[in-house]
């Protein structure tokens, strides 16, 4: 237990009147018995938690902004600092246990993280995880006082991690279809006809499709980091900060809305050619709106004086002792976590498995074969190591469609390969989701494919789609397809060892067959003419 006073106004003899001299050194070994190290110890684990979400704020645009939530929140927390309360007494063994508790996660969630390095759920846990223990030592150097008084800016630095994936899809879907419609009765009241196609615009020159970008994903997503530092900044109550959200939704709808209108008068008036060259510089904009409305609109509820922290001035509170072991088991722990995760992956992987290596065989002699190609803005969200599309009819005048993505074995390999599935791309180009087949077997050259089998609706076509994911290595015992397993999927991996060792993808699009029996059945006559092995 501590033997520093409750209260900061309650202090010892010297730490008042002029012996300053005197009382800095002792002021300053007291702070120097273990909270130095403590507080390594905990940006070690926020570094490392940071660490491991760069890769997700590499690959998707939208979470670009997580680079600059750490040095936000460090500020807040830095300018906090000065005003810290008064120190409170707590139960300082129970903060202890609990935090020495919450520690002992870090090793089997570094275990499921190594081989599910795309589940987001894992993200939300290792955050809350890393921040409550931050919270536990904030309770064990100054009580609740400084743990309610050091929890917004430490709150705030969860705006980096990546939303669910079933959330972040619907909220893009419903943002794409309702900026679409809003869209749609804009740009009829300036005089252009236009007729909404889910998440599709249709005007006389072509189609005009509305993407994330054009969604407000990120410009909402950023809007939304700012008005919560902003919040954070100038201290605003509850209110003032639901005030500055609500300010950021709405400027977010309506700059995407005239970004939106721009492009689709552009391209009923100028044409597609022009209204694709207008494209980014119209993004560019929003983001131009939408940040500097917001320091406006926090500037404008600001309250007229800043409420101080309650503590006299000249007198800042201590931090009650702590044991330099209490650091040194934080430090220790990350680098067992570390050291057993990689040991129990590599001792697995001493019998892995090469599977057989294929690749596509294209139908170049169909007579309407074309070959085709990946958007180059979705390669730069995939960043495979290889990319093949085409597109041909068949003899019966079924339309098929294909592309293969590859990725090499890497760190990112299963996050970005799994990020590029059709229940995502689909719905997101506006296809709307019949059916789940579950998993149909192909035979090709003496391999057994494993694809998924859906169907989607667009317009009046029917789409089947097949769906492969393929790993380069597995375990001998291993009955898991690559991707995205459910739980049970997912903690098998981690017991049998399995982590990414290499993917690759091959969709086969077929628009034709009148039922799924029918294309199941021409799916798998025709796939041994497309797979090559080696």
């Amino acid at each position: 237990m501590s033997d520093f006073p409750d209260n900061a106004t309650s202090v010892r003899p010297e730490f008042t009147g002029g012996s300053h001299s005197r009382s800095w050194p002792a002021s300053l070994s007291r702070w120097f018995e273990g909270w130095p190290l403590a507080m390594a110890a905990l940006a070690a684990c926020w570094i490392s938690f940071f660490n491991e979400l760069r890769g997700e704020w590499d690959i998707n645009p939208q979470y670009n902004y997580g680079y600059v939530v750490p040095l936000l929140g460090a500020a807040l927390l830095w300018r906090r600092w000065p005003e810290r309360p008064a120190v409170s007494s707590g139960a300082l063994q129970m903060a202890s246990f609990a935090g020495f508790g919450l520690l002992s996660l870090l090793l089997p969630l570094a275990l499921i993280r190594e081989a599910n390095p795309e589940w987001r759920l894992l993200y939300w846990t290792h955050g809350f995880l890393i921040l409550s223990l931050s919270f536990c030592l904030l309770y064990r150097a100054g009580g609740w006082n400084w743990v309610k008084f050091f929890a917004p800016p430490l709150i705030f630095m969860l705006i980096a991690v990546p939303w669910p994936m079933e959330w972040e899809q619907a909220i893009i879907q419903n943002l794409m279809r309702l900026v679409a419609g809003l869209t749609i009765s804009v740009v009829g009241w300036l005089g252009t006809p236009a007729v909404q196609h889910g998440n599709v615009i249709e005007v006389g020159a072509g189609m005009v499709g509305i993407n994330e970008a054009c969604s407000g994903i990120r410009s909402l997503q950023s809007g939304l980091m700012l008005s919560l530092f902003l919040g954070e900044m100038y201290r605003f109550s509850a209110l003032r900060r639901a005030v500055l959200v609500g300010a950021c939704l709405g400027c977010v709808l309506l700059a995407n809305v005239g970004r939106t209108t721009f492009l689709t008068w552009m391209a009923a008036n100028r044409g597609l050619h022009q209204m694709e060259a207008w494209h980014d510089t119209a993004g560019v904009f929003v983001m131009i709106f939408v940040l500097p409305a917001l320091f406006m609109v926090a500037h404008w509820i600001k309250p007229k004086a800043a409420k101080l922290a309650d503590h006299p001035p000249g007198v800042p509170p201590v931090p009650q002792s702590l044991s330099p072991w209490v650091a040194v088991s934080i430090f220790a722990w990350i680098g067992i976590s570390g050291t057993a995760t990689e040991a129990w992956y590599r001792c697995h992987e001493q019998n892995l498995v090469f599977r057989q290596r294929w690749s596509v065989a294209w139908p170049v002699q169909e007579p309407h074969f074309n070959k085709t190609a990946v958007p180059e803005e979705s390669l730069a969200i995939l960043r495979c190591s290889q990319s093949d599309a085409a597109a041909w009819k068949d003899d019966e005048d079924n339309q098929w469609n294909a592309f293969f993505l590859r990725w090499n074995a890497g760190k990112n390999s299963v996050r970005l390969a799994t990020g590029h599935r059709p229940d995502i791309c689909f719905p997101a180009a506006g296809a709307k989701l019949v059916e789940t087949y579950g998993a149909v077997t192909a035979h090709a050259n003496g391999l057994d494919l494993p694809f998924n089998y859906q169907t989607f609706q667009v317009g009046d076509h029917l789409l089947h789609v097949f769906y492969c994911l393929w790993s380069d290595r597995v375990l001998p015992q291993s009955s898991l397809s690559v991707g995205e397993h459910p739980w049970r999927g997912r903690l098998q991996a981690v017991l049998m060892g399995e982590r990414n060792l290499g993917q690759q993808v091959f969709e086969v699009v077929i628009v034709g067959p009148e039922s799924s029996d029918a294309a199941v059945s021409l799916f798998q006559q025709q796939l041994p003419h497309l797979i090559r092995g080696g």
